[in-house]
């Protein structure tokens, strides 16, 4: 039983779809069926409705974020405040609420950073620095869960072919983009990996 937050387009679509074709019961959440990670009780109603159904969760993905290409002068905000709770404190929602479904299952967490995340890229300050807190909070919740063996680990995924991407870039060489697909799969095989509290990097 796979949860993904975030699984109605670009990666996490591709992992819900490539879960359910290899026999998974794989479920959905994202903002275009009423869960906003940046609401404790959406995500606690998702994961209970989940739990109540199944009977267990043996892993929860959170694919979800956003990312604003602008120069942080040039960012409102309420720009700035929006992908900060969704790419940082959202993750730590799912992350806290998360906990006592995968200690009953001694499960696996796998969150999404980016290759900004080692520096800082203009353009896109905010997104880049959330990226980097999500690593930091992969490697202190990978000795805080420990002792329950819950393992969590973060995929750093180069430039990949996503809408999102697409969005901010527009189009580009599709020879220098990962395929979505490749890091669908490499997310999956890392929710079953016997480590904790790595930065698993993809690379085209």
């Amino acid at each position: 039983v796979i949860v993904v937050f975030g699984g109605s387009s670009g990666i996490g679509k591709e992992i819900i779809q490539m879960a359910k074709e290899n026999k998974a019961k794989a479920i959905s959440f994202s903002r275009s069926n009423g869960v906003d990670i940046t609401s404790k009780k959406d995500v606690k109603k998702a994961l209970k409705k989940v739990f109540k159904k199944y009977g267990k969760i043996d892993s929860i993905i959170n694919c979800a974020a956003i990312l604003t290409k602008k120069e942080l002068v040039e960012m409102s905000f309420k720009e700035i405040s929006k992908e900060i709770s969704i790419n940082f404190l959202g993750a730590v929602n799912i992350s806290k609420i998360s906990h006592k479904y995968l200690k009953k299952s001694k499960g696996s967490f796998i969150l999404f950073t980016s290759s900004s995340y080692t520096r800082g890229r203009a353009g896109y300050s905010i997104y880049s620095s959330t990226k980097a807190a999500i690593v930091n909070l992969t490697q202190a919740l990978s000795s805080e869960w420990q002792k329950d063996n819950i393992r969590i680990n973060v995929i750093c995924p180069e430039r990949t072919k996503t809408p999102m991407r697409e969005n901010n870039f527009g189009k580009e060489d599709e020879q220098t983009l990962l395929c979505p697909k490749i890091v669908a799969k490499k997310s999956l095989q890392a929710s079953f990996a016997i480590f904790s509290g790595l930065v698993i990097d993809i690379k085209n």
